[in-house]
């Protein structure tokens, strides 16, 4: 019998840091003064010693007590800082990771994202974030870089994220309704793609402040007519009415799925009760 190894990671670095509490867990990314407008620029992590092919992102410390936390997240890089050097000249990697009312706590697993995305040695990683409310109440980041895989040439990264769905003048995403105890509709289109992609993630906001303890799964697809699956049962946590919540950045299986370049992408939903108000999607969609 013929066993083929899988591959390794042998290089991680990471902000987590070593208070892994919902105000403590990774580095402070702060707010803006105003809603709606991105807070200062941030260094995550300092420029990185090896190539990246994965990135691990987690967002929690974004809530508050019967307030609606809607933010979205730039994830900056600075290709020029080099190994250890915090960055200084920002470009937007990803732009506007979505994180409702993110937790780290009991029934929040903080709000999840992962890429398979080739960044340079020597890049340096920030945020810049901004808030439904006006506020520069900070957002945690945590994000875990991997890298000298084992079997480099087995492996496949992108190298750019279209984000599709995402309106910042009011820190929203496209309408989506979950059902109740079943599937939903699915969603109006969340935008067309302008390239080739394959991996894919997905971001869920709310406009509700008082928030009902609740579980849900959403599906990701994509052409209009036929619905090509490309996540399946992304989970999304409500924690009771404390305004706290937390997302996978997997589901029922990889989100790896083939979708050529101008297809549309929508979102549908299900809950285990009635569903919180407001709720909206953002699809984050990576290609080569």
């Amino acid at each position: 019998m013929l066993w083929t190894p899988g591959n390794e990671f042998n290089y991680r670095t990471d902000n987590f840091g070593a208070t892994f509490t919902d105000g403590g867990l990774g580095t402070n990314s702060p707010g803006h003064a105003n809603a709606n407008q991105k807070g200062a620029n941030t260094n995550i992590i300092s420029g990185i010693a090896e190539d990246c092919y994965g990135l691990a992102i987690c967002f929690s410390g974004g809530n508050s007590n019967g307030v609606s936390r809607q933010c979205m997240v730039d994830i900056l890089i600075d290709p020029a800082a080099g190994a250890g050097n915090a960055g200084s000249s920002w470009s937007v990697l990803i732009a506007n990771l979505a994180a409702k009312s993110s937790a780290f706590t009991a029934g929040a697993p903080g709000v999840w994202y992962y890429f398979p995305i080739y960044l340079a040695a020597g890049t340096a990683i920030g945020t810049a974030h901004q808030d439904s409310s006006a506020t520069t109440q900070a957002l945690r980041v945590a994000i875990r870089v991997y890298g000298k895989p084992s079997r480099p040439d087995l492996l496949k990264v992108g190298t750019r994220v279209q984000t599709l769905g995402a309106t910042t003048a009011t820190t929203v995403g496209v309408t989506v309704t979950p059902g109740t105890s079943a599937m939903g509709s699915y969603s109006a289109t969340l935008g067309t793609l302008n390239f080739d992609a394959w991996w894919w993630q997905l971001g869920i906001l709310s406009t509700d402040g008082t928030m009902t303890a609740n579980s849900y799964l959403f599906d990701v697809a994509a052409n209009a007519t036929n619905k090509i699956m490309c996540m399946e049962g992304v989970q999304h946590t409500v924690v009771g009415t404390v305004e706290q919540s937390g997302k996978s950045a997997f589901g029922a299986e990889v989100p790896y799925r083939m979708i050529s370049s101008g297809q549309d992408v929508y979102v549908r939903g299900a809950g285990n009760a009635a569903p919180d108000s407001g709720m909206s999607a953002i699809v984050y969609a990576l290609g080569s």
